[in-house]
């Protein structure tokens, strides 16, 4: 089989620099998806090809090894990008769309713009830049692979760093996927407010309270001023994220952009009386 270096510089004009986007996430229960995009060009592949080469697919590597190479590859590379989208907005834009977001603010992110990108998976970002599709591109492209180590070596940090503020759910083994250890802890536990509530089986799961809807309600509308209104995304509607439906998120969500316009208008309106 190529090796995924070899493969890159086959497909890539010579002399530009090229990038490849892949994500880590897409299909957890909770936590956020993450993306990262990995540049490469002539000078690092001579300098570092041997770090490239051992490149792969970061599901085919142990999570020691990726970590290692994750650290070597930010160390070697022209430049990269990492972005993350939470629950909140996944619940929101469905994950695909979630997805290409994070893909296109991780490119936004670089120092060096690549003039090709390299995808992976069937669907494009529309980052602006030339893109270029590649199915299973993380075990077929180098800077792809890159990418998927990067997203996938971040995303693991996180979700451990979730399994301290949320302890219990054993997010830093199973890192927010549907195991039977997850199931499990959601049962005990109840759906936390970094899951994904848009996902069946953590619906399924979940324990609502009608009465925190409408306190909620009755909370944003006690919000007078943007800031506070902004604040209350925090303070309120995030910390009862998992005990609420779906549909009653996307009241709320309406309800807070039309209070969001009012308080703008009345503060506009204040500050130039003109």
């Amino acid at each position: 089989m190529i090796n995924p270096l070899d493969w890159d510089l086959g497909n890539v004009p010579p002399g530009v620099a090229w990038g490849g986007v892949d994500e880590a996430g897409r299909g957890a229960w909770a936590g956020p998806v993450v993306a990262a995009c990995a540049v490469l060009d002539g000078e690092t592949v001579h300098k570092w090809g041997h770090v490239l080469r051992s490149v792969r697919d970061s599901k085919q590597l142990k999570p020691e090894r990726r970590e290692v190479l994750a650290a070597e590859l930010k160390s070697v590379l022209p430049a990269y990008g990492i972005a993350e989208v939470d629950p909140l907005a996944i619940d929101r834009e469905n994950i695909l769309e979630a997805t290409l977001m994070a893909m296109r603010q991780a490119v936004a992110h670089l120092a060096i713009r690549p003039r090709l990108l390299l995808v992976d998976g069937n669907r494009g970002p529309r980052t602006g830049l030339p893109e270029r599709l590649v199915v299973d591109g993380d075990a077929v492209s180098c800077a792809i692979g890159a990418a998927s180590i990067l997203a996938k070596a971040h995303r693991d940090a996180l979700m451990i760093g979730l399994e301290e503020q949320h302890p219990g759910y054993g997010f830093g083994q199973h890192k927010g996927y549907g195991t039977a250890l997850h199931r499990a802890r959601i049962q005990e536990l109840g759906v936390s407010c970094v899951h994904r509530i848009s996902y069946a089986p953590v619906a399924a799961l979940q324990r609502v309270d009608e009465d925190l809807r409408d306190e909620l309600r009755r909370s944003l509308d006690r919000c007078v001023s943007v800031a506070e209104l902004q604040a209350w995304v925090l303070s309120d509607l995030r910390p009862a994220y998992g005990r609420l439906k779906l549909v009653w998120v996307e009241t709320l969500r309406r309800h807070y952009a039309d209070r969001l316009a009012q308080l703008a208008n009345a503060e506009g309106l204040a500050k130039d009386p003109e």
